[in-house]
């Protein structure tokens, strides 16, 4: 992680301005929903249906499982997908993964302040 808070500075996320809000879960959604649209989405990879789609859920879980764990793909032939589009993948995954580092660090820390600033006003040891 401190790989990734070296490369991506708070100060270099403008995302993390807009913390504290009632509706902040949801703005992390629109944020995800919109890079997996401009980016997963609308790279051009041609993709494959899924096989299970129709699958009870009880099956679908053992076939993840066994994805999982034993690395057996249920799709028989994935579409190639170029290199150029996994280098990209990474960086937004390492971005993502710091941003959400330091959104969890900052609601603990609201807690903890909010907890320490209660326990003041009812002189709670």
């Amino acid at each position: 992680m401190r790989k990734f808070v070296k490369k991506y500075p708070r100060s270099a996320l403008a995302e993390l301005k807009a913390h504290g809000k009632p509706d902040a879960f949801q703005e992390f959604a629109k944020e995800s929903h919109k890079i997996a649209v401009d980016f997963a989405y609308g790279y051009g990879i041609e993709t494959a249906s899924d096989p299970d789609k129709d699958l009870n859920p009880d099956r679908l879980l053992k076939n993840m499982i066994k994805w999982i764990v034993e690395g057996v793909s249920p799709v028989k032939e994935a579409p190639q997908v170029p290199a150029k589009y996994w280098k990209k993948l990474q960086d937004v995954a390492h971005r993502r993964i710091t941003l959400a580092g330091y959104r969890i660090a900052d609601l603990i820390k609201s807690a903890a302040d909010r907890i320490a600033a209660q326990r003041k006003l009812t002189r709670v040891p």
